[in-house]
């Protein structure tokens, strides 16, 4: 298991580069978030990090979390948001122990959780994903181009609409590439729907979740106001005696 120093060492590296890359682009970096994901890790781990000063953290498999839910609520003050594909069958789970949703990718998990959030008298914000790189292996909203696509829109609507659902921002997952710059172009992407729907629909975008642990200083320079960062925070993921969650 990483250790306390070796995390504590690696938030310094990573809140430098923050620094410097919002420094470039003429933004105060008190303005992004990290986030540290910590799919696969154990409870000691979460501690160990909320023990550094961590207090975002980002899970993927809703199963997994249960098992360590208590180490997240060790402190109050620390925030968990559910960051990957949820399954309808698994969004009690959400609904009960998560408090944002940052994955957001189809009309029907919106009206699912509006429905738990509604018998549970409790608001949600959300994330819309949008799936910027258009690829079919991914999840969220289908963006081809520079354009906004119509059942987008549509469907940006109905969930605005829902009373138990905060529609706070955007996140996406652009293509894996070897180098940081080759994404940049979907960050400003992100960017520009952002600006989009906030002058247009009448929207009050003003999260973008995006930047991981090899892209993160270039999301930052075009408006990341939530990187997610694993590996370069916590170490490689563990996936050994893991049952990956499948869609239902």
């Amino acid at each position: 298991m990483i250790e306390l120093a070796v995390i504590k060492k690696n938030i310094e590296t990573i809140q430098k580069n923050i620094e410097a890359a919002a420094a470039r682009s003429g933004r105060n970096s008190s303005d992004v978030t990290l986030m540290a994901v910590t799919k696969t890790k154990p409870a000691a781990v979460v501690s160990n990090l909320l023990e550094a000063g961590i207090r975002c953290f980002g899970e993927n498999y809703p199963d997994e979390t249960a098992g360590k839910i208590d180490a997240f609520r060790a402190d109050p003050a620390a925030r968990l948001a559910m960051i990957g594909h949820l399954q309808s069958r698994k969004a009690k789970i959400v609904a009960d122990l998560f408090d944002e949703f940052h994955s957001l990718d189809r009309l029907e998990i919106a009206e699912k959780l509006e429905t738990l959030c509604t018998e549970r008298n409790r608001n949600m914000p959300v994330m819309i994903e949008c799936n910027v790189g258009n690829e079919d292996s991914k999840s969220g909203w289908h963006f081809t181009d520079e354009s906004v696509p119509d059942n987008f829109l549509e469907d940006f609507e109905k969930i605005s609409q829902m009373p138990h659902l905060d529609v706070k921002g955007l996140m996406i997952l652009p293509p894996y590439a070897e180098e940081a710059e080759i994404n940049r172009k979907y960050f400003i992407r992100t960017r520009k729907i952002a600006e989009y729907l906030n002058h247009y629909c009448g929207a009050h975008i003003t999260e973008l979740s995006m930047g991981t642990s090899s892209d993160y200083t270039a999301a930052v320079e075009e408006g990341a106001t939530i990187i997610r960062i694993g590996t370069a925070l916590v170490g490689p993921r563990d996936y050994s005696g893991k049952k990956l969650e499948v869609s239902s």
